[in-house]
């Protein structure tokens, strides 16, 4: 064939271009939260992603034409396996945020209380779904979706078509990036969780010297009160912490991707 064949105007090695950089285009928007929701419109998630497939494919070196059906389905297993990694990547991040939220409602005793995530479609808890909206807007607000495209357009130079090589040094990249992610809902949760922990401890110091004081009657309106005046306190801190995790993921996702290049 030698890429003879003409399908829409394209060569063959054309078409299996434009096939490989929507699998990984249209993977990657499906892990990110914020196009991830059931609320998005499907069509609009798949138009998005045809979008930038289209925008990216006129920059991305056509490939030449792949060993028969074999060699595309490697092909595409390998897009798929990239965009699972750079999604992921991203995905943590939210992880991360609703996860701060979750261990606040712990601390201050509404994790009995749940709603529905229309993001996953699962019970969560409030403050933990209330942590991830905030930092879904302070994402969009911070511009970070732009380095969402940027990183994903620069992916096709990091990783070029079609196949991809995993060298033994991203799992200790991703790993990093998670150590990152988990720190960041120290970051978040710790005031919470410090102003909660000594107001047990003079709650347990009260029922030592007064023990007709009933401290469980006493303890949980008064857990409630100091975790919401203090989240509320710390609201500020998001708009501190969010940004610096955002701007800081390029170039984890960056290690991560060179990770996968494959040798030579």
């Amino acid at each position: 064939m030698n890429g003879a064949v003409n399908l829409f105007g394209l060569t063959a090695g054309q078409f299996e271009t434009f096939v490989l950089v929507l699998v990984r285009v249209s993977v990657i928007l499906y892990m990110i939260p914020i196009f991830q929701s059931s609320q998005v419109n499907p069509m609009v998630r798949f138009g998005l992603g045809l979008a930038i497939t289209f925008v990216v494919w006129h920059v991305v070196p056509p490939i030449p034409l792949l060993d028969g059906l074999g060699g595309m389905t490697a092909a595409v297993f390998s897009q798929v396996f990239i965009g699972f990694v750079f999604g992921f990547i991203a995905f943590l991040v939210f992880v991360g945020i609703q996860f701060a939220g979750e261990v606040m409602d712990l601390q201050v005793g509404f994790s009995i209380v749940n709603v529905i995530n229309p993001l996953t479609s699962q019970n969560v808890s409030i403050i933990g779904e209330f942590q991830l909206a905030l930092g879904s807007l302070i994402y969009l607000t911070a511009n970070a979706h732009h380095y969402l495209f940027a990183g994903l357009a620069g992916s096709f130079n990091l990783l070029p078509l079609p196949f991809v090589s995993i060298q033994p040094i991203l799992e200790t990249n991703v790993m990093t990036f998670f150590v990152h992610a988990f720190f960041m809902v120290f970051q978040i949760a710790g005031p919470i969780g410090i102003a909660l922990f000594l107001t047990n401890i003079g709650l347990a110091l009260m029922a030592r010297v007064a023990p007709q004081l009933n401290v469980f009657a006493v303890g949980f309106p008064l857990q409630i009160m100091i975790g919401l005046t203090m989240m509320i306190i710390s609201l500020p801190l998001l708009a501190v912490v969010l940004p610096q995790v955002f701007a800081e993921t390029p170039g984890e996702l960056d290690s991560v991707l060179r990770a996968m290049r494959a040798p030579g």
